[in-house]
């Protein structure tokens, strides 16, 4: 594999990645509309109960969107430092690339790992609105 497939692959990586991201959003959007509606309609127990289960299994989604980011990030830093391995001369940018991730070629081939420390900062955010919003009373009155 040469520089530009790997560009060539981790583009349509990332280009998968983005649509799970617009999914991820379009889930965001429901999960709180459903915690919307059920606040309006004073919901139930059982209602709570689907909209926290909805709720963590958009947070899941999420947190998987973000691990695959990581991991193709770290994929191609690693790919780029075992073309560099084999004597052959990165561009600038993939230089670039391999140092913003930070990646190591000693760290062996990436797994799928947990995200970034602001995508997980950004999940339990939501965790907490969702549940708080769905639980809790939060209106002024």
């Amino acid at each position: 594999m040469n520089e530009i497939q790997i560009l060539n692959y981790h583009a349509l990586s990332f280009i998968q990645n983005a649509i799970y991201c617009l999914v991820f959003a379009a889930l965001i959007f429901i999960t709180f509309r459903l915690v919307r509606v059920q606040q309006e309609k004073n919901g139930n127990i059982f209602a709570k109960i689907l909209v926290s289960v909805f709720g963590l299994c958009t947070s899941f989604f999420g947190y998987s969107v973000f691990s695959y980011l990581r991991a193709f990030q770290n994929g191609q830093a690693y790919r780029f430092l075992e073309l560099e391995s084999k004597g052959v001369e990165l561009s600038a940018i993939a230089k670039k690339s391999v140092e913003i991730t930070g990646y190591n070629f000693e760290d062996g081939p990436p797994v799928l790992s947990i995200p970034e420390p602001a995508a997980i900062i950004f999940i339990l955010t939501f965790i907490v609105m969702v549940l708080a919003g769905t639980w809790m009373n939060l209106s002024k009155e």
